[in-house]
């Protein structure tokens, strides 16, 4: 695959996504025979269990391959991941570049894919306009995208009358605290729609296919995690007692409220299909970019309207 490798810039924190994306990468590969990061699309008449998220992977990608409208030919995946769908894609005769802000998964993406194509290790903010496509796919990608720099971009990339394939999660109001971070405001999405130069041609919220990895996440958590966890510190609270005495400044200032948090996040059960059900739609939503006369229409002042009529 041509790479094309664009400066990134240096992050101050470590990077606790790019963390969890290598220790999913490294977990599926070992014990699932599989490098699929996305979430999986269960039907109900799939068992939800760990042997079958593989399968419930490839429904996901299939189910995105049919969502791509007719007449597309050339599609620029944004956020390939490990360059899964990429190699689906591929293999149904699309024209596939990639878009990849990760070293790691880049270097995976080089050798899945060869010489198919090319791959933009950057992100889509600090992408150079080289090339038009018929199709933008942003696959669980989108979120981590600015809302006013992705619409405003992407009619750079996009033959006339292209399309947009956005399928990841939002946030909704939700009672209760969300053990999930990540996602836009729904509403807020639907307002910068609305103001862009694209339209809705579908939307179908796939929530109830999607939560039950939830499911399997809280259940790792719960039967390896936390076992894990308690034996770690059940140690270190035996050879270092002056770190967990509640009464020492240390361990109480500096230590628990990140535990704490940790605890809810991950430890709690809280990370479950409801939890995500309560606070999060997950939707594919299908977008077409307007012609220069809907867009021109839509620019139009009211005083203008009135007078033409």
């Amino acid at each position: 695959m041509t790479h094309r490798h664009f400066a990134l810039k240096p992050r101050r924190n470590p990077n606790s996504q790019e963390i969890g994306l290598r220790i999913a990468n490294i977990f599926g590969r070992y014990f699932l025979k599989t490098d699929h990061l996305h979430y999986g699309y269960w039907p109900g008449d799939l068992p939800v269990t760990l042997e079958n998220l593989p399968k419930a992977q490839e429904l996901y990608a299939d189910f995105l391959r049919r969502s791509i409208p007719e007449g597309v030919s050339s599609i620029l995946d944004i956020g390939c991941g490990t360059g899964h769908n990429a190699e689906v894609l591929l293999g149904n005769g699309y024209r596939v570049d990639c878009v990849s802000p990760s070293a790691y998964l880049s270097e995976i993406v080089r050798k899945k894919l060869g010489d198919r194509g090319t791959l933009y290790e950057c992100t889509f903010e600090s992408l150079p306009p080289e090339r038009k496509y018929d199709c933008l796919l942003f696959s669980e990608s989108f979120q981590y995208i600015d809302l006013d720099t992705v619409f405003a971009r992407m009619p750079e990339f996009l033959n006339p009358g292209g399309y947009v394939i956005i399928s990841d999660f939002f946030r909704i109001p939700g009672e209760g605290t969300s053990a999930m971070g990540g996602g836009h405001r729904l509403s807020r999405f639907r307002e910068k729609l609305a103001a862009s130069p694209f339209h809705l041609l579908r939307e179908e919220d796939i929530t109830e296919n999607t939560a039950p990895n939830l499911q399997l996440v809280n259940e790792a958590l719960q039967q390896v995690a936390v076992p894990i966890r308690d034996l770690v510190i059940d140690e270190l609270s035996n050879r270092h007692r002056w770190i967990w005495l509640p009464g020492k400044w240390f361990g109480k200032f500096f230590l628990r409220r990140k535990l704490d948090k940790l605890d809810y996040k991950y430890f709690s059960g809280s990370r479950n299909a409801e939890n995500f059900k309560t606070h999060k739609r997950y939707c594919l939503f299908v977008l077409k970019q307007n012609s220069l006369e809907e867009t021109a229409s839509i620019n139009r002042p009211a005083e203008l309207d009135g007078a033409a009529s």
